[in-house]
C-alpha cells in the first residue's frame, strides 16, 4: 500500500487534541472519568471559559500572555460552580506545577477583579508522551526546600493523567470519542486493532483528523471529507469506517504511484496461482478486491513470461511500468 507520510508539528497535535476536547460531551467525559473519578458534571452544564490570561513580568512594566489549552465553566441554574482547565502535554515539563499554578491563580484573580463569587479552579494535565512521566508533580518537588521550613511551605500539586498508561478498566469507563484516543495511545504494542473497532463516533471528522496528525498518514484527509459527508447524511460512522476509507484511498494511490517490490511480488504469486488454476480476471479481481482492469494488465505481463513465469523478470517489468499501470 502506498502511503503519504509527513511529520506532525507540535502545533498540529495540540490543535487536534483541543478541537476534540472542546466538545461538551468529550470534556464532561474526561472530567468525570479521569479527573473527578465520579459523575460530577453534565455536558449541558458546561460553558466555554477564557483560555487567555495576562501576567506581569519581573520588570513590572511588561505584560505577557499565557494560554490554557481548554477551559470551561460548570454552571448550575446559571451560577458558576467550578472552573475546569485541561492542558495537553506530549513532552515532560519539569516546571509543570508552576505553570498550572499560574493558570489557576489567573482564574482566582479574575474573580477578585470582577467581584463575582468565589468558585474552585481545577486543572488537569493530559500527558500523551511515550516515556513515563518522571518529572515533578508538585511544587515541593521543584523547589530546593530546607527541611526546617517544610511545615511553613504551602505546596501545590497537579492532577496529571498519563493517557498512554491508563489501565483498560479505566479506559472502558469513557463513553465519548475520547475512548478511541485513549485506546490509540495505550495500544503501543498493536494488540488492540483499532482499524477493526465497531465503536460509533459522534465526532468522526475530529477523530479522523486526530489519526491524520498522530499517524502522519495524509490519507485521512480524504477520510475527513467522507466522514463529514456521512455526518451530513445522517449515516452512522464507526472507527473501522475511517480506516476502511483510508485503506481504499491507499489502494488507489498504490495503483497510481506504483507498488513497493514486496507488495508486487506477493500480488504476482497470488495472481499466478489463480491463473494456473484457470481462473479469469473477474474472479481474481473479486477475490483480491482489486480493479479488474488492474488484474487484466497484470495477467498480460505475467503471460509474457510463460511458461517458466520468472518472478524476478515479471516483478522488474511491473516496477518499470509503475506498478503495472
Amino acid at each position: 500500500m502506498a502511503e503519504e507520510k509527513m511529520a506532525a508539528p507540535h502545533q498540529q497535535k495540540d490543535h487536534v487534541e483541543k478541537t476534540l476536547e472542546c466538545h461538551p460531551d468529550v470534556f464532561a467525559d474526561i472530567s468525570n472519568v479521569l479527573i473527578f473519578r465520579k459523575k460530577v458534571i453534565r455536558e449541558e452544564q458546561l460553558k466555554d471559559g477564557p483560555t487567555e490570561s495576562i501576567y506581569k513580568t519581573d520588570d513590572a512594566w511588561t505584560s505577557k500572555e499565557q494560554r490554557r489549552d481548554v477551559a470551561k465553566y460548570v454552571e448550575n441554574a446559571g451560577i458558576q460552580m467550578i472552573f475546569v482547565g485541561m492542558e495537553n502535554q506530549s513532552g515532560i515539563d519539569k516546571d509543570m506545577a508552576i505553570r498550572v499554578m499560574g493558570y489557576d491563580y489567573a482564574t482566582y484573580r479574575s474573580q477578585i477583579v470582577s467581584g463575582e463569587h468565589r468558585y474552585p479552579a481545577i486543572s488537569a494535565v493530559l500527558y500523551f508522551g511515550e516515556e513515563r512521566w518522571n518529572a515533578a508533580r508538585s511544587l515541593k518537588e521543584i523547589v530546593d526546600l530546607p527541611e526546617e521550613l517544610s511545615d511553613q511551605f504551602v505546596d501545590y500539586r497537579i492532577n496529571l493523567i498519563d493517557i498512554p498508561r491508563l489501565p483498560k478498566e479505566e479506559r472502558e469507563k469513557l463513553t465519548s470519542d475520547f475512548r478511541v484516543i485513549a485506546d490509540y495511545f495505550a495500544d503501543r504494542d498493536g494488540k488492540e486493532d483499532q482499524s477493526r473497532s465497531m465503536r460509533t463516533l459522534k465526532h468522526p471528522v475530529e477523530v479522523a483528523d486526530f489519526f491524520r496528525v498522530f499517524t502522519g498518514d495524509q490519507r485521512f484527509v480524504e477520510t475527513m471529507e467522507e466522514a463529514a459527508k456521512m455526518e451530513q447524511e445522517g449515516t452512522v460512522v464507526r472507527v473501522c469506517d475511517l480506516f476502511d476509507k483510508a485503506e481504499a484511498r491507499g489502494r488507489r494511490e498504490g495503483r497510481q504511484e506504483g507498488r513497493r517490490e514486496g507488495e508486487i511480488r506477493k500480488l504476482i504469486q497470488l495472481v499466478l496461482k489463480k491463473v494456473q488454476k484457470g481462473q479469469g480476471s473477474q474472479a481474481i479481481a473479486e477475490a483480491l478486491e482489486e480493479d479488474e482492469s488492474y488484474i487484466l494488465n497484470l495477467i498480460e505481463v505475467i503471460n509474457r513470461y510463460a511458461p517458466d513465469y520468472n518472478e524476478d523478470r515479471i516483478c522488474e517489468a511491473l516496477i518499470r511500468n509503475g506498478g503495472c499501470e
